[in-house]
């Protein structure tokens, strides 16, 4: 690609000048021993644009929870990923009946269980795709039903979802970690709800426990910028013993 790959878990192999930045950084607020401490203490704020400025022309190695069928996997890698609409959840569902994957009947429901349909979820994860910044939550935790059931957050968080009677419709597919090669400059796009991005980068240098970095991305991701799709079998996706829905 020639584009240059960091990653936040790694800064062994982070460039110089991006290791000395959040070098400086972790300087100012040296002695925490915990990852929450470090994000309570709001000193690092200002050096987030400084290190948005350090990602320019270079790309974050990210990693998006789903369950994905075959032909979703192939669609993923050739197109990207898309931003949360209701017209996704619909091209989803549309595209599993006419694959013959699921039942005329389980698309009525499918459709009727959307939380588009029954609850305020819009605000939350409308036209964002979600995802981890960092390999260590994947270790550290269970990722949960993004795993565990298909169709994405916006099927299975509806009321509707938990009346859908077909258990086979909900784990239909297979656990997948896409890996996503995200640009994080902007930070009303790359936006991170509760602290700023150089905190996982400055925990991670500082070698702090249970470094976690979730990112809600404003952007679609195009097809280039996918890397790889993980399942369990590959060894990429085997070294987090942890995850759940496999």
């Amino acid at each position: 690609m020639g584009v240059e790959i960091i990653e936040i878990d790694r800064p062994g192999v982070w460039p110089d000048e991006l290791t000395a930045y959040v070098k400086a950084a972790a300087g100012l607020v040296g002695g925490f021993t915990t990852y929450a401490e470090l994000c309570e203490d709001g000193e690092l704020g200002d050096f987030d644009p400084g290190l948005r400025e350090l990602l320019a022309r270079r790309l974050l190695r990210t990693f998006h929870a789903t369950r994905l069928l075959d032909y979703e996997v192939d669609d993923i890698k050739a197109q990207g990923l898309r931003r949360l609409t209701p017209q996704l959840l619909e091209d989803r569902q549309d595209k599993a009946l006419a694959a013959g994957v699921i039942t005329a009947e389980e698309h009525k429901t499918l459709c009727e269980s959307s939380v588009f349909k029954t609850e305020r979820f819009a605000r939350f994860r409308l036209n964002k795709i979600c995802v981890v910044g960092n390999r260590q939550p994947l270790h550290d935790r269970r990722i949960g039903d993004q795993f565990s059931f298909w169709g994405g957050e916006a099927q299975y968080n509806g009321a509707g979802w938990e009346k859908l009677a077909s258990d086979r419709v909900k784990r239909l597919g297979r656990p997948a970690l896409v890996v996503a090669l995200l640009d994080v400059t902007d930070p009303k796009v790359a936006v991170l709800s509760s602290r700023e991005l150089v905190c996982p980068f400055v925990g991670s240098f500082m070698g702090l426990p249970e470094v976690g970095c979730q990112i809600d991305y404003g952007a679609d991701v195009p097809g280039s910028r996918i890397e790889a799709v993980w399942q369990p079998g590959d060894a990429a996706y085997d070294e987090f013993e942890r995850l759940p829905g496999d």
